[in-house]
């Protein structure tokens, strides 16, 4: 089922699977940049600023990483209506308002990322150690949340056309 149309959904897979990518890489580098804190210490040779170091990496991997849910649909949920109710329609249509929920969500927390990303860049300011520009740890925050509301826009407009196209075809009866 291309929603979409195909070129946009390729787009999109194409992006989701570079995120996951992006956040194994990042996470291989920070279980180095531990193990290597952990080694130097054991030789009493602390590497100053690796702690700082490792403020963006997993900064990046947390907001890349919840796009990266939302592009699998393999958040976190609950489920309590799907344990409960044997009626499908009413699955479907729990699942339609919670995406609906999580897409006003996501757009508000959106709006806020925006103006935040701004505030950041005009201030300019560096990290207190390295002297690292804080709008790259930052800026994690827009990309993430930026994928976060497409991803979940994606999935509310997929779900509403299947739950349609069920309908149509006479599955209202169930």
């Amino acid at each position: 089922m291309k929603v979409l149309g195909e070129k946009i959904e390729r787009f999109l897979d194409i992006v989701g699977n570079v995120c996951e990518v992006v956040c194994s890489i990042l996470a291989l580098f920070m279980v180095f940049l531990v193990t290597l804190q952990v080694i130097l210490r054991f030789f009493n040779m602390p590497l100053f600023g690796i702690e700082e170091l490792l403020t963006f990496p997993t900064i990046w991997v947390y907001f890349l990483g919840g796009a990266c849910a939302a592009y699998t649909n393999s958040h976190i949920e609950c489920g309590i209506v799907k344990a409960v109710s044997k009626n499908k329609h009413a699955v479907q249509i729990t699942e339609i308002v919670c995406n609906i929920v999580a897409s006003a969500l996501a757009i508000y927390v959106f709006d806020w990322a925006v103006q935040y990303s701004i505030h950041s860049l005009e201030i300019g300011k560096k990290s207190a150690v390295l002297g690292i520009p804080m709008p790259i740890g930052e800026l994690a925050i827009l990309t993430g949340l930026t994928l976060m509301c497409v991803y979940t826009l994606v999935g509310t407009v997929k779900n509403i056309v299947k739950f349609k196209e069920k309908w149509e075809e006479g599955g209202n009866r169930s």
